[in-house]
Parts: structure tokens; C-alpha cells; sequence
């Protein structure tokens, strides 16, 4: 959610530091944007890349694999092969898949539980197949923690 405010008389308290030190550079009078999103768990996101941490030290080693060695290249390919992405029609008729982002303001909890779940159904799937679940899931909060 985006609306306007205007700043009069210090109408509004800034929360931290960061912006208290930005809403004395406004004056009265003045017309500021203030978003507001739900803050998600910040845990949830360390769970996530530690899930993509974990599957990254457990790929076999072959190189067909390689490519999903790269955290960035493994967390966009998740996400593409999850759908959580935009396709876009080039001039050739060719789809080309952008993954969408996982920043706070993009998902709340629920959104990004759903995320997690997914992604790591398509780890056990198409990536760790020898391995137990229950194992994996018993690993990742070595990368967790």
C-alpha cells in the first residue's frame, strides 16, 4: 500500500535512526511518499537460502550440476521451474522466463512459506533425489543456524 502525507509540524514520528536523520531533510509543508508493507519474518528468508545453501553442498558431482553451484543462478532456476516468474514474448515468438523477486515487499509469510515448500519439493525432485527428506529438511538448520 503507497499513499501521500504532508509533513506538518512533525505530524509524524519517524521509526530509527536512518529515518530520522531523512525526515529532518523535509520541510514543512512538504509533500513525502510513504509505502507500507507488512514486514515479513526475517527468519523465513535465512530458512530459504539456507535451503539453497544446503542443496548447493549436497549436488552430486557431476557436471551437469555445475551451473548450480552459483547461489543466484540456483535460487532464479528454482524459482522459474516453481513458476514464481514473468514470461515474456521476444520478437522470435521465443518465451523467456524472469524470475520474480522474494524481496520483503513483494510476499508476506504465507506467500513465501508457499515459496519454501515448493522450491524444496523441486530440490527433492529434480536434484537430491537419493537423498531422505526428513535428512535434508534435519540439515538445513546446520546451514541455519
Amino acid at each position: 500500500m503507497e499513499f501521500w502525507a504532508v509533513k506538518k509540524k512533525d505530524i509524524y514520528e519517524p521509526f530509527g535512526e536512518s529515518s530520522a536523520i531523512k525526515s529532518l531533510k523535509v520541510k514543512d509543508g512538504e509533500m513525502v511518499k510513504i509505502e507500507h508493507w507488512k514486514e515479513r519474518n526475517v527468519g523465513f528468508h535465512r530458512k530459504y537460502f539456507a535451503l539453497l545453501n544446503c542443496t548447493i553442498y549436497h549436488l552430486p558431482e557431476k557436471s551437469v550440476f555445475d551451473r548450480f553451484r552459483d547461489l543466484d543462478y540456483l535460487r532464479k532456476y528454482l524459482l522459474i521451474l516453481i513458476g514464481k516468474c514473468d514470461i515474456i514474448i521476444g520478437l522470435s515468438g521465443k518465451e523467456n522466463f524472469i524470475p520474480k523477486s522474494m524481496s520483503f515487499k513483494s510476499m508476506d509469510d504465507t506467500e513465501f512459506q508457499e515459496v519454501y515448500n515448493k522450491t524444496l519439493g523441486m530440490i527433492m525432485k529434480h536434484f537430491l533425489k537419493d537423498i531422505k527428506q526428513a535428512d535434508f529438511e534435519l540439515d538445513i538448520m546446520n546451514f541455519y543456524d
